[in-house]
């Protein structure tokens, strides 16, 4: 079951602003995730992102959310930055 991306604004942001190899990995681990979402580890989170998942890519997280075949990338930032 493949998923189709959406990224916000914010996280398109986000994303231009990182190292453009970390950028590429994480980039790489949400297309492997979008077509194989079992085989990626996933955290569901609590509050203050009720209902939104995370994905880790070595230090940095990635937020998003599950509609449907939609994944929306929310957030996307250093695991010290991400839940501020």
């Amino acid at each position: 079951m493949a998923y189709d991306i959406q990224y916000d604004p914010k996280a398109v942001k986000q994303l231009k602003k990182l190292n453009k190899q970390i950028a590429s990995k994480i980039l790489d681990r949400i297309e492997e995730y979008s077509s194989n979402p079992i085989s990626t580890k996933i955290k569901k989170l609590k509050t203050p992102f009720e209902g939104a998942y995370r994905l880790g890519i070595g230090d940095y997280r990635v937020i998003f959310y599950e509609e449907d075949k939609l994944i929306l990338i929310s957030k996307i930032a250093h695991r010290k930055e991400i839940y501020i």
